[in-house]
């Protein structure tokens, strides 16, 4: 069997047809007939704080100056240490250090924050965290800071959490976190928000 101009025409249109009409009803199917989706977390790394928290402007110091400057429009990494500044808490200060500095030029858009329950070795760590803000009981808004972290049971040991640049409490990662992770949700946050 021979086929015509007209005939190859017809079976190229309805290739090209199918061309766009697969990935449309594969999706469809895959949706709505299967548990494609089910258990899916989203791309981000960390876990969604749901409903936010708002923490709004927080006086804080910045560790190497002692200045007191306030918190606000600008995304932050916290950290909550409970006891001494100890390895672990040496190690999260670097982490969060290293994972601004990783975000390149976007790293002015992104502070880095200690809540300090009682630490008295703060001289030893104003060289290598210099830019590093902390806030401790000194503080008139440590508190009232705590008790919003305790409201809804987000004082997990070692994990860090992310404010967003309006004050809201919004991401926390796991003390096994990726660090990677961070970065990839911050850089997206970033590119998103402008």
């Amino acid at each position: 069997m021979q086929l015509n101009q007209k005939n190859k025409g017809q079976i190229t249109l309805i290739g090209i047809s199918l061309f766009f009409f697969i990935p449309i009803i594969t999706a469809w199917y895959l949706v709505f007939y299967t548990d494609f989706m089910t258990n899916s977390q989203g791309v981000q790394h960390g876990e969604l704080i749901e409903p936010l928290v708002t923490i709004g402007e927080i006086e804080v110091a910045e560790i190497k100056t002692m200045n007191k400057v306030l918190i606000n429009d600008k995304w932050t990494l916290v950290f909550i240490e409970k006891g001494q500044c100890g390895d672990l808490c040496n190690e999260r200060l670097y982490q969060l250090r290293q994972i601004r500095l990783a975000l390149g030029e976007d790293r002015d858009k992104v502070d880095r924050l200690v809540i300090f329950n009682n630490v008295n070795n703060i001289d030893e760590l104003k060289d290598p965290y210099s830019g590093q803000k902390f806030i401790d009981k000194t503080f008139k808004s440590y508190s009232e800071l705590i008790a919003k972290f305790k409201i809804f049971d987000l004082d997990k040991p070692n994990s860090i959490y992310l404010i967003d640049p309006y004050g809201f409490l919004m991401m926390r990662y796991p003390q096994d976190f990726e660090p990677k992770g961070i970065i990839k949700d911050i850089e997206r946050l970033i590119r998103n928000s402008k």
